[in-house]
């Protein structure tokens, strides 16, 4: 998988390679987290995209369609009966959509009125004129095409995640569109931005997985509370949530995946060596951590902890599956050196195990050393991206160093060297 990204907000232009892991190191505020932003909202956007656009058109009708009914009853109808026709239109419309039927005027006409079969009885003011009405508001909808409904769901995504940032932050007057390229294999979704609406897309590739961005430990203390979230945090808290309204639910996915997560889950279990539970009653969760005789609510771990709590939750939740993408921006933040490595090792194995596509930014050396051993250790080196990301003339370039990444290692040493001259000039003043 190939991401190519043209003029959108300070990045100038950058090819990410994003095959197994993809570490992109860099300082701060030269673009790091946008590339995860951008990969999250790609794939969120268009995550099975056509049954998106399905709905929404249900909903528009079905919404439509019931103030239609509303304006044209009697005001003496019984609610009973007024929710008896309503639901026989809803019927109509789902069948007629799922079926991909479009009729005329005087078809949708004729096909309710065969439906309805007490027809007006005295119920409606005007029987008639409401089944027209019925029969345009069915008509303007599905006349809306799936390329106008599907930009707009792009844009809305887009702007929620980037606060309506998204064409290029340059002062440069000739740069007046942002261009997004997701290539997987040899097919390509193309998306392009101006004045920060999606003005143009093709799409070959039908997005049929989930991204999970995780940049914020402290998720976990919003889990048993009810707030509006950011659209990033929102998706990362369903996921840890996931509630199923039946007991069977995901079993067979979740069975599949503990047989892929056992030495996943005993690496965890040297950080952390307990079970999650929740309390129904209150809604808190809790960390039962053995050797210990009250359970830790999860809200007062160490917020390392809490990093490693996310991870174990999702794999205990069946939340990850084959060939997700996974953004992870700068892991290593609350993270003790030791635990940074431990944590570079689970993302590995998760990688390995799971044939995730990850998008890593860190400014960690720590980080990046572990990355690139525990790559090798496990084979899964061949499956690992390097670039360094770097600001010229308010301009975000990125660059690929695969083949060096001993350039890494120097940008995030050069403070230590810098402490090291001010410590010999102190000695030596």
């Amino acid at each position: 998988m190939k991401l190519n990204i043209s003029n959108f907000a300070k990045i100038d232009n950058a090819d990410i390679i994003i095959d197994g892991i993809t570490v992109i190191a860099g300082e701060n505020n030269t673009g790091k987290s946008t590339i995860g932003k951008i990969l999250f909202s790609i794939f969120n956007s268009l995550y099975d995209i056509n049954e998106q656009i399905q709905g929404q058109r249900i909903s528009e009708i079905n919404a439509n369609n019931r103030k239609i009914v509303q304006n044209h009853i009697n005001t003496q109808m019984n609610y009973k009966i007024f929710m008896q026709y309503t639901l026989y239109i809803e019927r109509y419309v789902n069948n007629t959509i799922v079926n991909n039927e479009i009729f005329n005027k005087d078809e949708i006409v004729d096909e309710l009125n065969q439906r309805l079969k007490d027809k007006n009885n005295g119920i409606f003011d005007d029987y008639d004129i409401m089944l027209e009405e019925i029969a345009d508001n069915i008509i303007r909808v599905m006349n809306i095409s799936d390329d106008v409904i599907r930009k707009e769901i792009i844009s809305r995504y887009f702007n929620s995640v980037f606060n309506r940032q998204i064409n290029s932050l340059s002062l440069e007057k000739n740069i007046n569109s942002s261009d997004i390229d997701l290539q997987i294999k040899d097919k390509h979704n193309k998306l392009s931005f101006f004045n920060n609406e999606c003005n143009d897309f093709l799409g070959e590739i039908n997005i049929l997985h989930k991204a999970v961005y995780i940049d914020n430990p402290f998720i976990i203390d919003e889990l048993s509370k009810y707030q509006d979230l950011n659209i990033i945090n929102e998706t990362l808290k369903a996921l840890l949530l996931n509630k199923k309204d039946d007991i069977f639910d995901g079993v067979i996915g979740a069975v599949m995946a503990k047989e892929k997560i056992n030495d996943i889950m005993e690496l965890l279990r040297k950080v952390i060596d307990g079970d999650i539970t929740n309390d129904q009653m209150t809604g808190e969760f809790y960390l039962q951590l053995n050797g210990y005789n009250e359970p830790v609510a999860l809200s007062n771990l160490s917020t390392g902890m809490k990093s490693f709590v996310i991870l174990k939750m999702l794999l205990e939740k069946g939340s990850l599956s084959e060939n997700d993408v996974v953004i992870l921006d700068e892991p290593e933040i609350h993270l003790h050196p030791q635990w940074q490595i431990a944590y570079a090792e689970l993302l590995v194995l998760l990688q390995r195990q799971f044939n995730l596509s990850m998008v890593v930014t860190t400014h960690s050396p720590y980080f990046v050393d572990a990355i690139n051993l525990f790559s090798c250790k496990y084979a899964t080196d061949s499956s690992v991206n390097y670039y360094i990301s770097s600001v010229d003339n308010n301009r975000v370039n990125m660059k690929n160093v695969t083949d060096n990444i001993e350039e890494i290692y120097k940008k995030m040493v050069s403070p230590i060297e810098a402490l090291d001259t001010l410590r010999y000039e102190l000695n030596n003043g």
